[in-house]
């Protein structure tokens, strides 16, 4: 059981503060209602041999009662995050306690 109330997740988001905005819109569906989270782009670096590369992986994080009942994060499901842009949703992973993370790439 989840210690911390919806309230409280809703205020771990605050776009004010240092969270984002987005809008899902499953594949062939309608678009959600704009909801708060917090927008990551974490670097991942790896070596093999003596070549290096960089990955960069961007994430949403938010409350898993924000996302539209059809958001299964299937192909053609995409995200559009206020003053940055549009991804497809490649997975969404909850958490158990309320929150889910949505694994992103760029749109073609």
């Amino acid at each position: 059981m989840p210690i911390e109330t919806d309230a409280d997740r809703l205020a771990f988001l605050d776009a004010d503060e240092f969270g984002a905005e987005g809008v899902y819109t499953p594949a062939g569906g309608i678009a959600s209602e704009l909801f708060p989270g917090i927008f990551d782009r974490p670097t991942i670096a790896t070596a093999l041999n003596d070549a290096a590369s960089l990955d960069v992986r961007p994430t949403f994080l938010c409350r898993q009662a924000d996302l539209p009942a059809a958001a299964d994060g299937d192909a053609g499901d995409q995200l559009a995050v206020a003053g940055i842009g549009t991804f497809e949703v490649t997975s969404i992973e909850p958490d158990g306690q309320g929150m889910a993370l949505l694994r992103l790439e760029a749109r073609v």
